[in-house]
């Protein structure tokens, strides 16, 4: 959710922006809800409901703008920190979000083959045990 906090103020560092504009830009990059967020920074404090303007199809558009609260995201734990060389390596990135782990890019922690030796023994053997293979085609 921070990343998607962090784009909805982007929005309104040029001013006071409707909530629905910002809605619609954000609906195509960020799968959290917009209300959501807006709802969050407001009672965070970091931005304010300034204009409420009746629409011509009957809605009301708010508009919001910042506070001048600065934004400091608010660091996760670190889990497990490894010390390599005066180096700290940690669960987390810079800004707080925590890393992905346990999926095909977490190549560090997985075996670096793609079959085990037994996997191969039992694949060879079943080889050896059938070696004629007959193939029938058109020329």
């Amino acid at each position: 959710m921070l990343p998607a906090k962090l784009y909805y103020l982007e929005q309104l560092k040029d001013g006071p922006v409707s909530h629905r504009l910002i809605m619609n830009r954000m609906a195509s990059r960020y799968s959290e809800s917009s209300a959501e967020i807006k709802d969050a920074l407001v009672s965070e404090g970091f931005i304010v409901c300034v204009k409420k303007i009746r629409q011509g199809n009957g809605k009301w558009a708010y508009h919001h703008q910042l506070t001048g609260k600065p934004f400091v995201a608010e660091k996760q734990q670190t889990k497990n920190c490894v010390v390599q060389d005066e180096e700290v390596e940690s669960d987390v990135w810079e800004d707080g979000t925590a890393k992905s782990t346990g999926n095909a890019f977490d190549w560090r922690n997985k075996e670096q083959a793609i079959f085990s030796k037994r996997e191969l023994t039992i694949m060879q053997q079943n080889y050896t045990n059938h070696p004629q293979i007959t193939v029938y085609s058109r020329a």
